[in-house]
């Protein structure tokens, strides 16, 4: 009994020294690189790798390297929380871009700024999207206002303080008090339009993607949606934006259970 101790905790303090390089390192480790640094034999280092994906300890991108998991660092170290979510993102966007044949954007915000995190595109020649990383007016676009609808009062007016609501078209909302009306309607309802606010032309509709908490941590739209009257129309692609929000975010939180019901 006293050796097989003395064994777990030796494999605890493997598993210790593991955690202790991904929450130090600023960027993905693989495999071999993180069994290097631990001086523990790679098929130790996978088995205790794979122990600590499943309880969401770590977590492995695409490329097949770690980073710390949403239990050790999504909470403190933003950097990690917004690589693991635009990894896991791509595929659930081009998947629903190809099915409904409309160009998607993850918008995140990074203090005073939101930008876009990952995007997938059509394949029309001109598909009326911001770049990849473009930095985009809260006030203007449909992801601003989902990032915004749901924060402390406090905080959104702090950021307003330091952000003029400048037009960009017509339909471009510069009031702060219609501004505030906006963000608790999109609170109320659970999504945001940009009525052919940030294009004369363009329209785009936005829902929240949540953490294993329920806070908002990014929105997920439809965009570059063009000749659109009525943004009353764009309201059934509601119900299939939560349905990608909802798979992004149990993909990303991995330690999340099945709903037995």
């Amino acid at each position: 009994m006293a050796e097989q101790t003395v064994e777990t905790i030796k494999m605890v303090e493997k598993a210790l020294s593991v955690l202790d390089v991904l929450r130090t390192e600023r960027g993905r480790l693989g495999l071999n690189e993180i069994a290097k640094r631990c001086s523990i034999i790679p098929s130790t280092t996978y088995r205790i790798l794979k122990t600590l994906e499943l309880d969401g300890w770590v977590f492995q991108c695409s490329d097949d390297r770690y980073i710390a998991g949403e239990k050790l660092s999504f909470v403190i170290e933003k950097n990690n929380l917004f690589l693991a979510l635009k990894d896991v993102a791509a595929f659930t966007m081009n998947a629903y871009t190809a099915k409904y044949g409309k160009a998607m954007n993850l918008i995140v915000r990074d203090g005073r700024t939101c930008y876009v995190l990952q995007q997938s595109r059509t394949k029309n020649l001109v598909d009326y999207v911001p770049p990849l990383y473009a930095a985009l007016p809260f006030h203007a676009c449909a992801g601003g206002k989902i990032l915004l609808a749901e924060q402390p009062i406090l905080i959104v007016e702090k950021l307003l303080e330091t952000k003029e609501l400048f037009a960009m078209t017509p339909n471009t909302i510069t009031d702060p008090e219609v501004f505030w009306r906006e963000l608790r309607q999109v609170a109320k309802q659970g999504y945001a339009f940009d009525n052919r606010e940030s294009s004369e032309n363009g329209s785009c509709i936005a829902v929240p993607v949540r953490n294993n908490e329920g806070d908002t941590i990014a929105s997920l739209s439809f965009s570059g949606i063009m000749g659109v009257e009525d943004p009353q129309t764009l309201v059934p692609l509601v119900p299939v934006l939560h349905e990608a929000a909802k798979e992004i975010s149990h993909n990303l939180y991995r330690c999340w259970k099945e709903d037995p019901t």
